[in-house]
């Protein structure tokens, strides 16, 4: 006949020290493995297990925040990626009926935004996914520390961005001139194609560099924003609960 554990058996049976490695000495790979230490975090704290307010340690901390900073330097590296082919497509009509011979969505700009955007939605997606594992202070510390890493990435992402396309902006003839002359050389056609996309840019650059400023203070903020009212849900919840149980 089998045996049920108790519920301190079945706390003290949680291989803490397997955990304990994981989130204080280990460098993680990517950003599915942090989560899934920080699940194995909310696990403990859920089944009421004392964890002592140091296990996270500055070196576990300095491994979410760094996880998170590098998962924000990819984010922002594909989206730029992204923005470099994307934008000269919505502003050639060449390009765009060449592209869209193989691909008819390419006519959609609105499918071109979208697909810009992808990476970040993932990302806040992913993020966002981590509050209902932000309950007890270790899982909190773990969080805030890859939320706070990634959003120290995307600003700096963000900010070279609008560096860069203000600067296309206003250099923005001599960046078509040099590089259509260069291209020419090559090929002729191509090179005037590339000096005509160029300078049919330069409108839109302004409020694409502002319009990026607006979607990375979105990102940033909307996985903050979700964790904290969650966490307000589940305290009123709480006390709505204790008042339900006194009366």
């Amino acid at each position: 006949m089998g045996c049920k554990m108790t519920k301190d058996e079945t706390v003290n049976a949680i291989p803490i020290s397997s955990s304990s490695d994981a989130g204080t000495r280990t460098y993680f790979k990517n950003i599915i493995d942090a989560i899934a230490q920080i699940q194995q975090f909310a696990v403990m704290e859920r089944s009421d297990y004392e964890i002592p307010q140091d296990f996270l340690t500055i070196r576990g901390e300095l491994n979410f925040f760094s996880i998170g900073f590098g998962n924000g330097f990819v984010e922002g590296m594909v989206f730029a990626l992204l923005l470099a082919i994307i934008m000269p497509l919505m502003h050639s009509d060449y390009l765009m009926e060449s592209v869209a011979l193989r691909f008819p969505l390419a006519r959609s700009r609105t499918f071109l935004w979208m697909l810009n955007l992808l990476p970040i939605i993932i990302a806040v997606a992913l993020c966002s996914y981590l509050s209902r594992y932000r309950i007890g202070r270790i899982t909190k510390r773990a969080v805030d520390a890859l939320l706070v890493g990634r959003m120290f990435s995307l600003i700096i992402k963000a900010i070279i961005i609008f560096v860069l396309l203000i600067a296309l902006h206003n250099y923005n003839a001599v960046i078509a001139h040099g590089l259509g002359s260069a291209l020419a050389k090559i090929h002729h056609g191509f090179g005037s194609g590339v000096f005509m996309t160029i300078v049919n840019m330069k409108e839109h650059l302004l409020i694409t560099a502002f319009r990026i400023l607006a979607i990375f203070t979105g990102a940033v903020a909307t996985p903050f924003l979700t964790i904290w009212l969650v966490s307000l849900y589940r305290g009123y919840q709480r006390k709505h609960a204790e008042r339900f149980w006194m009366e």
